[in-house]
């Protein structure tokens, strides 16, 4: 596949994850959080399997690789996508595509402070400027009083889950391929759901018999449109074009989750979220020193000519 193409493809990725947003949203306003996302996950989980299966990578890992799959799955499936779905319930779904939008910097810092890269000056100060960003999307929502909600916490624990996940993945990913890491991932957080829903909200599965048919169809599409195609060409984007790239097509993520919300949940953007949502996005490509990397890669093939 070509860049052009792969290009068009992370735009349709996060075509798919902005409007997932408006999907959740839409979905904890009439399903248990918890039991929704167990469900949702098991599919998407059931999807990449499927997508393994016939692309003929399907391994069986050993106890070391298991154990990193475990953590990863733990952090990046189970923790992230429980608190974000616990959180959205709790907030708006402006804010958290906002703060979604600063998971690239959180991963950055996270590999800063691991020892996994060093920070630059240009990327400290795109943890200033993507900071700052955050603060004034979310604390300025536009009514007196009404500042930081438990739902934003909530959600921005998520993002830092989710990052912690990432830095086990890419110790892994030399050794167990991407589809593959994806797919275990998926089915063992989704087994590790089911089994607390079933615990802490057993009564809550009869609310997913005889929902709207729109709902099943919304809860459908997230599965297998947003988490396992979704997840699954992403990472093979990373494979193709890079992480930094990648990082950049992040931020159409956040764009299309703010015109979701805007056109299909009639939520209010306000002129200072803006603005923080611009703070992001310069933030995340100094952050996670994408724009650098471009930069140097356009200079180094311009002096090839």
């Amino acid at each position: 596949m070509n860049k052009s193409k792969i290009y068009i493809l992370m735009v349709g990725i996060m075509f798919f994850w902005g409007m997932n947003v408006v999907a959740l949203k839409l979905l904890v306003s009439f399903f248990n959080p918890l039991t929704m996302t167990a469900f949702r996950i098991f599919l998407a989980a059931l999807t990449v399997i499927f997508i393994i299966i016939r692309f003929k990578k399907f391994r069986w890992l050993n106890w070391q690789e298991w154990k990193w799959v475990i953590l990863a799955s733990l952090l990046g499936v189970v923790i992230h996508h429980m608190m974000l779905a616990t959180g959205m319930a709790h907030t708006s779904a402006v804010k958290t595509s906002i703060i979604v939008g600063f998971s690239p910097l959180v991963t950055a810092i996270f590999a800063v402070l691991f020892r996994f890269s060093r920070f630059s000056f240009p990327q400290f100060m795109g943890f200033v400027i993507g900071a700052f960003g955050v603060v004034m999307a979310v604390l300025n929502d536009g009514a007196v009083g009404k500042q930081l909600e438990w739902g934003d916490i909530v959600v921005f624990l998520s993002i830092v889950s989710q990052a912690l996940s990432f830095l086990v993945i890419r110790k892994i990913s030399s050794d167990v391929d991407s589809f593959l890491l994806t797919g275990y991932m998926l089915f063992t957080g989704s087994i590790l759901l089911l089994l607390s829903s079933l615990v802490l909200n057993p009564k809550s599965w009869g609310e997913l018999i005889g929902a709207p048919v729109e709902y099943y169809l919304l809860l459908i599409g997230s599965a297998v449109l947003a988490t396992a195609i979704g997840q699954t060409g992403y990472n093979y984007a990373i494979s193709q074009i890079g992480a930094a790239e990648t990082a950049i097509f992040g931020n159409f993520n956040t764009i299309f989750a703010l015109i979701g919300t805007s056109a299909f949940l009639r939520e209010v953007i306000r002129a200072s979220q803006l603005v923080g949502c611009l703070f992001i996005i310069i933030g995340v490509l100094l952050g996670t020193g994408a724009l650098q990397e471009i930069l140097l890669k356009r200079r180094k093939a311009k002096e090839q000519i």
